[in-house]
């Protein structure tokens, strides 16, 4: 990839995360050479961004002005619905087929997670952090580039600063002492337990979004 590609991808990439992670708001306006100065770039590669975003669905054109796309209550559940299914999936091949190393991998981030786990029950920040992370190493794992790119592709509204908001401090625990019994199992190989911890994990995720948001 040439520098000019990498950079591009790189700008990409950033402003795809600050989205997902709540940095922008939904319905927040997106400037350009705003965006720009943040990330210290020239204003072409965060225009093809702002593109590619949009392509996606992530942001929405409004009067000449890139927005960010506030997504339904309904879209939420299908999602969520979407990731029940797929991401069950994905943990399941990952327990039958990962490597030691990556199974090693899953079980130095509960280490880190268990650390961190009082903090991260109480910041809603740090809590998007560590659900993604340990999320995406498992699925990245499962050695199913098609399954990945698509689970990658869902990933619009998973879990960030908006959602998280809707967790008490109780269930923000609840949900990492989950992620220690989805990684026990995955380390056993256990397969299809496995599978039926992370459907019961983003069902219970769900459940909670649908009662608290309005």
């Amino acid at each position: 990839m040439a520098p000019t590609d990498r950079l591009a991808e790189g700008i990409y990439q950033r402003v795809r995360e600050d989205i997902l992670r709540g940095h922008y708001r939904p319905n927040q306006r997106l400037v350009e050479v705003d965006i720009a100065a943040e990330l210290a770039a020239s204003r072409t590669p965060v225009r093809e961004a702002l593109h590619r975003l949009g392509s996606e669905g992530l942001i929405v054109r409004h009067q000449r002005a890139w927005l960010v796309r506030e997504f339904s209550k309904v879209e939420i559940q299908q999602i969520y619905e979407i990731r029940l299914a797929l991401e069950a999936y994905a943990t399941r091949l990952t327990a039958e087929r990962a490597s030691d190393a990556d199974l090693d991998g899953i079980g130095a981030l509960i280490d880190d997670q268990l650390h961190a786990q009082a903090a991260a029950a109480a910041s809603r920040q740090l809590l998007v952090s560590v659900n993604d992370r340990f999320h995406g190493t498992i699925v990245a794992a499962c050695g199913n580039p098609r399954l990945i790119e698509t689970i990658r592709h869902n990933q619009t509204f998973y879990f960030n600063q908006r959602i998280a908001g809707l967790y008490s401090d109780d269930q923000a625990a609840d949900s990492l002492d989950e992620h220690v019994v989805i990684a026990a199992a995955v380390r056993r190989r256990a397969g299809e337990k496995a599978e039926a911890l992370v459907r019961q994990h983003v069902a219970h995720a769900l459940e909670i979004i649908m009662d608290r948001l309005t």
